[in-house]
């Protein structure tokens, strides 16, 4: 083998290794983001539910009462959904062991598209939505629950239209999708919270 040649691949493997490297940086800082961040919103969980339990306690009106229990019983349901699905996708996997939690998890598709558990997990979510949605009566309120628990198609950053699920969730890393879980749970906590304030403020 000429020398140059040996040189150019010598280089060439050089080139190569620092690339790798760099990628494999990269992806354990993301992976670091993304744990920092389920962790963070791990820490605001306990304070939303006691938050929303003082907001429940002071309905006093007894229709509104009756409404403010079965909107606790449907997210408190829901989110222990979530945290199901969460333990499903981890299947005793450690969570700290950033090879596994950096591999995609696709317990909601099949090669012809959604799985059960992916139909289901829609089907979970226009439930709660609308069922949320049939328990208040101020329009902002109602078009904020739409918007906060939409599975409408979206549109990805080439202005295709893409399926809600898949955009979400198709081929992410798992601990991207334990973190998008934890994120909904919080959401869903964030719009019992506006429920409440609205009963309290239609008693007004």
């Amino acid at each position: 083998m000429k020398k140059p040649l040996l040189i150019i691949l010598v280089l060439l493997v050089f080139v190569v290794s620092g690339i790798s490297f760099l990628v494999s940086r990269a992806r354990k800082k993301m992976f670091t983001d993304y744990v920092r961040m389920d962790q963070k919103l791990e820490q605001i969980a306990y304070p939303l539910e006691k938050e929303n339990d003082s907001l429940l306690r002071l309905i006093t009106d007894p229709d509104l009462w009756s409404k403010a229990q079965e909107v606790n019983f449907l997210t408190k349901d829901y989110k222990k959904y979530l945290e199901s699905v969460k333990l499903k996708m981890l299947d005793d996997k450690d969570p700290d062991d950033y090879e596994l939690m950096d591999k995609p998890n696709n317990m909601f598709f099949t090669e012809n598209g959604l799985s059960e558990k992916g139909k289901e997990f829609i089907t979970r979510t226009d439930e709660l939505r609308e069922n949320l949605i049939a328990l208040v009566e101020t329009p902002g309120l109602k078009t904020k629950i739409n918007n906060t628990l939409s599975t409408d198609q979206v549109h990805d950053r080439d202005g295709r239209r893409r399926n809600w699920l898949e955009f979400n969730f198709k081929d992410f890393p798992l601990i991207a999708s334990i973190t998008k879980l934890t994120r909904m749970q919080s959401d869903v906590s964030k719009i019992e919270a506006d429920i409440y304030r609205n009963y309290l403020m239609t008693k007004e």
